[in-house]
């Protein structure tokens, strides 16, 4: 028996009508996992800076806007210290090549910003992400900052991201079913390696590692474990850093490695690129 690997590259920020009687592809399975992980990190990203932002005006009750259009293109962050909400309000708002409508609340402690153990908890109830809506809740705990032994270089944070079962990315379109269910259950890992030193979200740069299970289409056989390699050998016998490094300058992710497992399918193993993802499906044949 042979091993066949073929390699297809795949751009995913679009949205595919799939006909719910037709099995899924392995380029649909990549292009869905690998859309809901730049959603809910997109998410983490919002949630974290809106955490940071209120830390810098010291948990005082108000209404910030962030605006282009006020009418129609805007972002707008209020805390409300009577009940520690923090409301992050979106319309047709852009960020990392991802067009954002609706709310993400975010229940934040006074005083809690980067303090170890402390947690943020993020409520997603009317958001939609490019016309998908998500829905769900998570958690952010802030686990350490790390110092470098060089003093020229910055500290580096460490979190932990949990998505709560229930979480789910639909369809396309208002009303629509669920594409995709998402659960990171033991808390992915989130380091910033750059960006620590500032208030705004352009520079900053995420490496992350964790597991995240969930199933398609509601589908009992489409029951999905999507797992980040966080070294993997290649055919060399060399060591690779698989983690998934998140920029803002990405479509998708500036690089990393995940692998795919659905029962009674071939694994799939696919590679972020910046601008798409390249996966291998491994073939048995005679």
């Amino acid at each position: 028996m042979k091993n066949i690997i073929v390699l297809v590259a795949i751009i995913f920020l679009c949205q595919c009508k799939k006909d719910p009687e037709t099995p899924y592809s392995n380029e649909n399975i990549v292009l869905d996992n690998a859309q809901a992980a730049l959603y809910f990190h997109t998410i983490f990203c919002e949630a974290e800076n809106a955490w940071a932002f209120i830390d810098s005006l010291d948990y005082k009750d108000g209404k910030y806007p962030l605006k282009e259009n006020r009418l129609t293109i805007y972002k707008e962050l209020t805390y409300d210290q009577s009940t520690k909400m923090a409301t992050i309000e979106y319309s047709s708002w852009e960020t990392n090549f991802l067009n954002l409508y609706g709310t993400v609340r975010v229940r934040l402690e006074v005083n809690s910003y980067r303090r170890e153990g402390k947690v943020a908890n993020v409520f997603l109830d009317d958001l939609s992400i490019n016309g998908q809506r998500v829905a769900g809740q998570a958690a952010i705990k802030f686990l350490k900052k790390v110092e470098d032994k060089d003093k020229e270089v910055e500290a580096k944070d460490t979190y932990s991201f949990t998505l709560l079962e229930g979480a789910v990315i639909h369809e396309y379109g208002h009303s629509m079913p669920v594409l995709i269910s998402c659960t990171i259950s033991n808390g992915g890992q989130y380091e910033r390696i750059t960006g620590n030193k500032t208030l705004g979200k352009s520079d900053d740069v995420w490496v992350y590692s964790g597991v995240m299970t969930g199933m398609l289409r509601n589908d009992p056989n489409l029951k999905y474990t999507n797992t980040v390699l966080t070294t993997y050998e290649d055919n060399k016998g060399e060591k690779i850093d698989g983690r998934i490094y998140f920029t803002n300058d990405c479509i998708t992710a500036k690089k990393g490695t995940s692998e795919i497992k659905i029962a009674k399918r071939p694994n799939i193993v696919f590679w972020y690129n910046c601008k798409e993802c390249i996966f291998g499906s491994v073939t048995h044949i005679d």
